[in-house]
């Protein structure tokens, strides 16, 4: 079968027309995909599946979320990143994917050094009323950082040495903690020594919910300021 991506811009939905008596088919199973654009220098970035090509150019620091058809588990796809304006080629590499499972897949760097990453997206709930968490790092610039959720004190930190270009694990923290910091420092500095970014548009913090957030740039410049994107991720 032929693997396709189906794209959705925002909120919008692809609905099948209405039928009367519609003729029921197999069920079609499907791996959810979400992109994230933190490429230095290129303003957009073109995303292609196999055989199949985004038809938008993604926007730096505006995730796309599509889907891709697949036969079965463990189902081989090809994932290539490439420039908008150009179409210069930047990196690719193969996913493997199963259906029903979410997977991120991040471009960063800039044109002469990309830098991909993916993993699978954590899907289960967080412990009853806390709030789930992890992070990218995707500014080289920073170098290693720790991380603090809830206060600048030694016991607030819960990561450690994250790398530019590194995942964290997943963490979890109440609702309260999340809402009253989160700080980024140096590694094995602590906030009173040295902040990189301190995020405080925290209000949107659920319990029972799981984030990702993004350290990254305010603009494709290495030398603008740094900032910290924080996005839903879906829960089955």
């Amino acid at each position: 079968m032929k693997k396709v991506i189906v794209v959705f811009l925002g909120l919008s939905l692809l609905l099948p027309a209405c039928l009367d008596d519609p003729i029921p088919g197999p069920e079609t199973l499907e791996a959810g995909l979400i992109f994230y654009n933190n490429l230095m220098e290129a303003d957009k970035v073109l995303w292609k599946v196999d055989e199949a090509v985004s038809t938008m150019g993604q926007a730096y620091g505006v995730p796309v979320p599509g889907a891709v058809e697949v036969d079965g588990f463990g189902q081989q796809t090809r994932v290539v990143a490439s420039t908008l304006d150009g179409g210069v080629a930047l990196d690719s590499f193969d996913l493997f994917l199963d259906p029903f499972r979410y997977y991120m897949i991040s471009i960063m760097g800039t044109e002469e050094e990309p830098l991909l990453v993916s993993d699978t997206i954590e899907t289960s709930s967080p412990t009853l009323g806390l709030v789930k968490m992890r992070f990218l790092h995707a500014s080289e610039t920073m170098g290693a950082v720790d991380i603090y959720v809830g206060g600048e004190l030694p016991e607030h930190r819960i990561l450690t040495g994250i790398a530019y270009g590194q995942l964290s694990v997943y963490v979890e923290g109440t609702q309260e903690s999340f809402w009253n910091s989160i700080i980024v420092t140096p590694m094995d500095m602590t906030p009173a020594d040295s902040t990189l970014l301190s995020y405080t548009v925290n209000n949107n913090f659920i319990p029972n919910k799981t984030y990702f957030g993004i350290i990254n740039h305010t603009e494709t410049d290495p030398e603008s300021s740094f900032r910290m994107q924080v996005f839903n991720q879906p829960s089955l």
